[in-house]
C-alpha cells in the first residue's frame, strides 16, 4: 500500500508533469497486431522509465471502443505497480483501449504567465497572483487490430484532451510519418507541445525521441527511425475562469508500434 505522504508527492508530480518529467501514464498491450487472436492483455501504469511499470494506474472508466464503435466497460485487476485489463477481440478490426478520463488529486497553484505554479506547503504565491485548486485529469490510450485495420474506433470523442489519428496507429512503419491532430473539447489545439518517446533506453533521465509542436490546424507528425514501441504525450492547462477557484491540468498519452 502506498503511504499517504508518498501518494501526495506523486499526485503533485503528476499535476506538474511536463512532457518529459515525473511519472507519465501509459497503456501497453502484449500485442498490437493480433492476427486472429480473440483477446489481448493490456497493462496500465505510471512510470519514469518507458515501459517499466512503477505506480498502478487506477480508473473507474477503463473501456474499449470496438470496431463497430461500441463502448464496452473493462474490469481491471490491480497490483501495486500496474493495472491489467483483458479485452475480448472476437470481432475483426481496430480496437481503442482507454483508461477513460481519470481524475487525480487536487493541489494548490497560482496562474503565472500562462501556466500553473504549483505551491508546496511552505510556498507563497507570487505577489498579486490568485491561488486555485487544480485537479489533474489523465487519459492513456492504445489501439490494437485483429485482422485488417478499420476506422470506426478512431473517431474523436470531442471532450477533454485527445489525439485524433490522421494516419492509422496500427499501420505505423519505420521511415513513414505518423500523424495526429491534438484536440481539446472538439477543437484543434495550435502551437501545442508534444513529446514522443521510444522504448530503447530505460533510464530515469530518458530523453524524448522527438519534441514537436502542432501547426495552426492542431496537427503534428513524427517519423519512427527504428522498429519498436513509441509513446506520444502532452499536457494542456486551460486558462482558469477569473471568477472561479478551480483549475484543471490535462495529460494525454497514446502508444503505438512501428514496424519495418
Amino acid at each position: 500500500m502506498i503511504k499517504p505522504g508518498v501518494m501526495l508527492a506523486l499526485s503533485a508530480a503528476l499535476l506538474c508533469v511536463g512532457t518529459a518529467q515525473a511519472h507519465s501514464p501509459f497503456l501497453l498491450p502484449n500485442l498490437f497486431d493480433l492476427g486472429k487472436r480473440d483477446h489481448v492483455t493490456v497493462q496500465g501504469s505510471f512510470t519514469e522509465e518507458f515501459f517499466s511499470p512503477d505506480v498502478v494506474m487506477k480508473s473507474d472508466d477503463y473501456h474499449v471502443v470496438t470496431p463497430a464503435g461500441a463502448k464496452v466497460a473493462l474490469t481491471p485487476v490491480y497490483t501495486r505497480d500496474l493495472a491489467i485489463v483483458e479485452v475480448d477481440t472476437k470481432e475483426a478490426g481496430t480496437y481503442r483501449i482507454s483508461t477513460g478520463k481519470r481524475g487525480g488529486r487536487t493541489a494548490k497553484a497560482a496562474w503565472v504567465n500562462g501556466d500553473w505554479k504549483f505551491l508546496g506547503p511552505k510556498d507563497e504565491a507570487p505577489a498579486g497572483s490568485k491561488i486555485y485548486d487544480v485537479t489533474s485529469i489523465t487519459m492513456a490510450e492504445v489501439y490494437v487490430t485483429q485482422g485488417k485495420p478499420t476506422e470506426q474506433a478512431l473517431a474523436p470523442r470531442n471532450t477533454g484532451l485527445e489525439y485524433r489519428a490522421l494516419s492509422h496507429p496500427n499501420s505505423a512503419f519505420v521511415g513513414s510519418d505518423v500523424k495526429f491532430e491534438v484536440r481539446f473539447d472538439g477543437k484543434p489545439l495550435a502551437d501545442h507541445a508534444v513529446s514522443v518517446y521510444g522504448a530503447k533506453a530505460l533510464s530515469a533521465d530518458q530523453k524524448p525521441f522527438a519534441e514537436v509542436t502542432t501547426d495552426k490546424d492542431g496537427r503534428f507528425s513524427f517519423t519512427p527511425s527504428a522498429p519498436g514501441v513509441y509513446l506520444a504525450m502532452s499536457r494542456h492547462r486551460p486558462t482558469p475562469a477569473k471568477d472561479s477557484q478551480q483549475g484543471v491540468s490535462y495529460t494525454y498519452s497514446v502508444v503505438l508500434e512501428a514496424t519495418e
